[in-house]
């Protein structure tokens, strides 16, 4: 008794469907908040590795937070403009 194998030839696999456009839009929406989450991180985390460096305090955390906050505005309107586009 023959059995065929489910990766034969003779049966095709449908293809796959594409996310519909509400899956996408709900990716998006949680994908913002870790986008400015990390900006700021990431700018926050370079200013307290260069404070304690060059001994200057919180000077450069505050500093480059702040910077890192700008950037990931910045990152998110480009995100908000090109899905209404």
């Amino acid at each position: 008794m023959a059995t065929e194998d489910p990766r034969s030839p003779s049966q095709s696999n449908p293809p796959r469907k594409r996310p519909g456009e509400s899956a996408r839009q709900i990716s998006d929406v949680i994908e913002l908040p870790f986008l400015l989450v990390g900006c700021i991180g990431i700018g926050g985390g370079l200013g307290y590795f260069l404070d304690v460096r060059f001994h200057t305090s919180p000077v450069l955390t505050l500093v480059l937070g702040l910077i890192g906050f700008a950037a990931g505005m910045i990152q998110l309107v480009r995100r908000l403009s090109k899905d209404t586009k």
